[in-house]
């Protein structure tokens, strides 16, 4: 298993140069630059030495000049839901944890504003694997928000942080809508039925609503309603990737995935 973790004191850099493979072909190589909060209040003390505080708040916004924590993980795991015996046949695994939404004390102190998520990107590499002839359900993907204030009376959380772990194995194995009640979720994306090659998995949700299906009462979390998500998250907030699979023979095989937050201050 590879974790990597990226806070919000790492910085990545991303340099425009000109690269060249042969002496007749040059090509623009970029690197992403993410800033620190000390980059973020520099950049925005100087921008109000010549314009008003709500044009250069627009200018940050507009440049996505904000912070961002990232984690990722590359390990293989196999979601059965026939493992979920006398629960509905559905299952689900929490694969990836992201770190807390940072607190806002130091963002008082230096004189920045509240810490605001922006944009949640959410990566996940997987395939479908059925069994079954009954090609109803299938295997899937969410999201949710494990709040703060909630994550001491989950008594799979402290696993879920070290690696993928079925919660329901943590609690006896209760009904899914047990070991769930209270989170809402939202649809990250399905895999393709019945097949078994492997699979990538991309969504980028904003404060915006997006146009397009949307399926509120859907049984593989809020469908079209990611921006949601982004709006909800607040400091000391955690996002978690779920690895699901319904009804007898259905399996989700999971080998990567990854979580990356932008917020502004």
């Amino acid at each position: 298993m590879h974790d990597h973790l990226f806070g919000i004191d790492s910085e990545s850099y991303t340099i425009y140069s000109l690269y060249s493979p042969s002496p007749h072909i040059q090509m623009l190589r970029s690197i992403h630059h993410t800033p620190s909060e000390g980059d973020v209040r520099i950049v925005r003390n100087l921008l109000r030495t010549f314009l008003p505080l709500e044009l250069v708040d627009v200018i940050i916004a507009d440049a996505e000049y904000w912070l961002c924590i990232h984690v990722e993980r590359s390990k293989q795991i196999r979601v059965d839901a026939r493992i979920a015996l006398g629960q509905g046949f559905k299952l689900a695994w929490c694969y990836l944890v992201s770190p807390p939404i940072p607190e806002t004390l130091s963002s008082v102190r230096h004189g920045l504003g509240q810490r605001r998520v922006r944009k949640v990107q959410l990566k996940v590499q997987g395939h479908d694997l059925v069994w079954a002839t009954n090609l109803s359900p299938s295997s899937w993907y969410e999201a949710t928000i494990i709040k703060a204030s909630r994550q001491p009376s989950l008594l799979w959380f402290p696993a879920a942080l070290r690696g993928p772990v079925d919660p329901a194995s943590h609690l006896a194995r209760p009904h899914f809508n047990q070991v769930f009640a209270g989170f809402t979720r939202w649809h990250i994306a399905s895999n393709e039925l019945g097949n078994r090659t492997k699979q990538d998995h991309s969504v980028i949700w904003t404060e915006e609503e997006v146009q397009g299906p949307r399926d509120a009462g859907s049984i593989k979390g809020r469908e079209g309603f990611g921006h949601e998500l982004v709006r909800a998250l607040q400091p000391g907030d955690r996002i978690a990737i779920l690895a699901l699979a319904q009804q007898w023979g259905w399996e989700n095989h999971v080998y990567s995935a990854s979580i990356t937050i932008q917020y502004s201050v």
